[in-house]
């Protein structure tokens, strides 16, 4: 295949990527700084910190009690931390394009998620936990290493799509999650001869 070729459909494929995207907004103020924030904690219901270098979420995040929107997108954050349940009020939480290799249980904690970007990191499984999230509408796991997915996913009764593109499955794998989610709007990747 000649490198045009090539060029071409690794711009479509990520045109494809990126036209798909639902998106999920919330209204209010949008604080971009740690240090903006802490002046009024209270009044903090969106913060986003994309491309800071970031390489952990900052504690003081766990302060923003009324918290509805997280975004750590593009950052070099390697670990969620356990006290991520104390923002309970989270509907947002997007930490795409890190270095993330485990999500915890705790994740199950943050009921009120509707929005959940995890792409793009380097996580092999999801927990258990992760059927906990009962007003769940949109799970991006896209360009991860999870090839199987917890049989309490099933619970996700609210979950209108799923981003499972760029991901290495089995026809059977493949077949396997569209069989978990008859009701979700399923992105995945052609099923390939990987030699699993």
């Amino acid at each position: 295949m000649n490198r045009n070729v090539l060029i071409l459909l690794s711009l479509l494929f990520f045109a494809g990527l990126l036209q798909a995207q639902p998106d999920y907004t919330i209204k209010g103020k949008v604080y971009t700084s740690i240090k903006a924030a802490m002046m009024q904690p209270d009044s903090v219901t969106r913060l986003k910190l994309r491309r800071k270098g970031l390489k952990e979420v900052p504690p003081e995040v766990m302060q923003f009690k009324n918290l509805k929107e997280l975004d750590l997108t593009s950052n070099k954050i390697s670990r969620i931390p356990a006290d991520i349940g104390k923002l309970n009020q989270l509907e947002i939480l997007r930490l795409g394009r890190n270095q993330i290799q485990v999500i915890g249980k705790e994740i199950g904690t943050l009921t009120n998620l509707k929005y959940l970007d995890l792409g793009k990191n380097q996580i092999q499984a999801l927990p258990f936990e992760i059927g906990n999230l009962s007003n769940l509408e949109f799970l991006q796991i896209w360009g991860n290493e999870i090839t199987l997915l917890p049989e309490n996913i099933q619970k996700l009764s609210k979950l209108k799509y799923l981003d499972m593109r760029a991901i290495l499955l089995t026809e059977s794998e493949r077949e396997d999650v569209l069989e978990q989610l008859p009701q979700t709007e399923v992105l995945i990747s052609p099923g390939c001869n990987c030699g699993k």
